[in-house]
């Protein structure tokens, strides 16, 4: 392994311990490298049902056979399970494990110590056997990572080696995010750290993509904080909710929630509201958040409409994210549009900063000196009177009350700022000497917190939480970008670089490779020179070409993909189009002889029945003229009957004549009539449809 990247985390001698100084001599470290294999046991007992001091005991009843004296105190227990198991366990979480085995019938207490009960054996625990199984587990996690090392020009000498600069990642980038030392010091990017960057990129490109290392690396780090959080005086693992919590979330967490710096970030930032939810925190955000979340987006709202405003933005997470995804002035209005919509939908409710009250306040003045930035000097600075105001909300609503405990906290004010945070714990404890939880809290530490009352309900949502790390710890530092921004602009002044080259320059993931990897082999940022900045824009540039015109190459083949499409379309639409025309015209034709056939029966029908009926009433009428005259009698009487016979038959044939006739164009006249209303009927067939399937 490189000199100097050997993490130092050898165990404490437990022969120069005396008394209770073991917790003080283990409390930067207070688990050795192979105490990894024994925290991922304790999450496998987790798992099996133990609750947060029950996870323990399989280690005290593992130790008690070691110590030969029938008697002994807490702190010869606590050296055995350091000495067996490289891990320290607090004396206070030890004596009331010990107190369980009392109440079990395996010890008795007296004068102050444990004396083993004769005939009395606790039940047989096999952790060694529990612990084999993990060790295996670890050690191809760790050869995983000796293996992707290699690929990095990293050696790292031994599976021990791998382990041990695992670990160091892990406590340095989580664990430490515990409640009481979330920002004992604001990060700093280690210069030349590679065996840092190298576990960054383990982490996120290779464990966390392959099911059984992720599980392994899950495992390891939710035991670490399940074990950590033993020391902690603030964290009661045993209460399953926060019973009167309130969390205001500061803006930099509502802009990742909301996506403005990229997917990944908002999808934790959810998860970390949802896990808070679930343990009974209520969620809230000041409208004077909201209001200065509006003032950035108006910021950006003016910068991205020029080039020279793009390039002038601080290359921060929401920076990258709004330029590489081509934001537009019109985007950011709409976003302002909706943001009380979009909050809300976060579950997260706004709420009126409260006007402050002199006797629960009063120490601001004090604290804006502390937040107060060297480079700007200036009190009435929109973020610091923001930050200000917000910490005196919190105490405005905690109403005086101090708590020693999280649970009873009553309001607090989560935010990622390192800086702020280590600032506001300055204030809070020297400027105003107070005590208890701080009004300002590390979201990620709140979290810990959230996801210790309900390790299995937030299933890998610690190892997420891991990977969003990673790849902050991937990005280069905001001195490289500020020296690379230079660059561009003073290639530009010399007419080397358009403004538009610089922006795609900026813009382009490859650029912050290209300068991770600069810092990387670099002991010192000031080593990146001139040539290096300059070799990174080329670099950039080749690849934007080499992009463009492969983006072009699939841009023709998809036009004459496209254009092949619509030819096939046109030609598949014009064979539907004639096979519709002609079963149009099929439909027509048949639905006409329909229509004939029918008015010539109804017209045929009406003029038969008129004919009958007219025929009828002649034939009536006849034979009531004839028997209605006086005939004489005799021959001559004959005669004139037969006379009126023949005429009445004249008579009626030729009124049957001109009744046919008659009847005959009625019958026509009934048939044109009938078409022309059968034939508007007609006209409510549609054609059919060509492209209808």
């Amino acid at each position: 392994m490189n000199p100097g990247l050997e993490p130092t985390l050898e165990p404490v001698s437990p022969h120069v311990v005396i008394g209770e100084t073991l917790l003080e001599a283990t409390s930067e470290r207070k688990v050795a490298p192979g105490g990894l294999v024994t925290v991922a046991f304790l999450k496998a007992q987790l798992d099996g049902g133990s609750d947060h001091l029950g996870i323990f005991m399989p280690l005290v009843l593992d130790v008690l056979p070691q110590i030969q004296a029938t008697s002994f105190a807490t702190v010869e227990v606590q050296e055995a399970i350091f000495r067996t198991h490289d891990l320290a366990i607090p004396q206070a979480t030890l004596t009331s494990l010990l107190k369980r085995a009392v109440a079990k019938g395996y010890l008795r207490r007296e004068t102050g110590r444990f004396w083993k009960e004769p005939g009395s054996k606790p039940p047989p625990v096999d952790v060694a056997l529990h612990k084999g199984a993990i060790e295996r587990d670890q050690t191809r996690l760790a050869d995983a990572l000796v293996e992707h090392a290699a690929r990095r020009a990293l050696h790292i000498e031994s599976t021990d080696a791998a382990l041990a600069l695992l670990f160091k990642f892990i406590e340095e980038e989580q664990v430490d995010l515990l409640l009481d030392r979330p920002t004992d010091r604001p990060w700093k990017r280690e210069q030349g750290d590679l065996g840092r960057a190298v576990v960054a990129e383990f982490i996120r490109d290779v464990a966390a993509s392959d099911p059984a290392l992720s599980a392994v690396l899950n495992r390891m780090l939710e035991g670490l904080v399940l074990y950590h959080a033993a020391f902690q005086p603030h964290i009661n693992p045993a209460a399953k909710r926060f019973p009167d919590l309130a969390v205001y979330f500061d803006s930099n967490l509502i802009r990742q929630a909301l996506g403005y710096e990229g997917g990944a970030a908002s999808t934790l930032m959810r998860e970390t509201i949802q896990v808070l939810k679930s343990a009974g925190a209520s969620c809230f955000v000041f409208d004077k958040t909201v209001a200065e979340i509006r003032r950035i987006l108006a910021m950006y709202e003016r910068k991205l409409a020029t080039a020279s405003g793009r390039s002038s933005l601080r290359q921060g997470p929401m920076a990258r994210h709004f330029l590489t995804k081509q934001y537009s002035t019109s985007d950011v209005r709409e976003i302002q549009a909706l943001l009380e919509g979009d909050i809300e939908k976060l579950g997260l409710r706004i709420h009126r900063t409260p006007a402050r009250v002199a006797e629960f306040t009063g120490g601001e003045a004090a604290l804006t000196k502390r937040l107060l930035s060297p480079k700007l000097q200036d009190e009435l600075e929109p973020r610091l009177v923001h930050d200000v105001d917000c910490v005196a909300g919190v105490l405005t609503l905690r109403k005086g009350r101090r708590s020693n405990s999280i649970e009873s906290a009553h309001a607090v004010f989560a935010t990622s700022s390192s800086l702020f945070i280590a600032n506001a714990r300055s204030w809070w404890h020297e400027d105003e000497r107070d005590s208890g939880v701080e009004p300002v809290v590390h979201i990620r530490a709140l979290a810990n917190v959230a996801w210790l009352k309900h390790p299995k309900l937030a299933d890998d949502f610690k190892l997420r939480e891991l990977v969003a790390l990673c790849g902050a710890a991937m990005r280069p530092g905001q001195a490289t970008w500020d020296r690379f921004l230079h660059h561009l602009k003073e290639l530009q002044r010399s007419n080397r670089l358009t403004s538009d080259e610089a922006t795609a320059i900026v813009v382009s993931s490859l650029s912050e490779d290209l300068l991770r990897t600069a810092e990387l082999e670099s002991d010192d940022e000031d080593d990146i020179d001139t040539n290096t900045l300059d070799e990174i824009v080329s670099r950039v540039k080749t690849d934007y070409a080499a992009s463009a015109h492969e983006k072009m190459h699939s841009l023709r083949a998809g036009y004459e993909k496209r254009l092949a499409e619509v030819s096939d379309r046109e030609r598949v639409a014009a064979a539907r189009a004639e096979t519709a025309e002609n079963s149009y015209s099929e439909i027509l034709r048949r639905s006409r002889i329909k229509m004939e056939a029918r008015a010539r029966s109804w017209a045929r029908r009406i003029r038969l029945t008129a004919q009958f009926a007219i025929v009828g009433l002649v034939l009536v009428g006849g034979v009531s003229l004839v028997l209605g005259h006086h005939v004489p009698g005799g021959t001559l009487g004959k005669l004139l009957i037969a006379a009126l016979i023949v005429f009445f038959l004249l008579e009626i044939i030729g009124i049957l004549k001109h009744v046919s006739e008659f009847s005959e164009k009625f019958e026509t006249w009934l048939d044109k009539r009938f078409r022309t209303s059968l034939e508007d009927d007609d006209e409510s067939i549609e054609p059919p449809n060509p492209w209808a399937r």
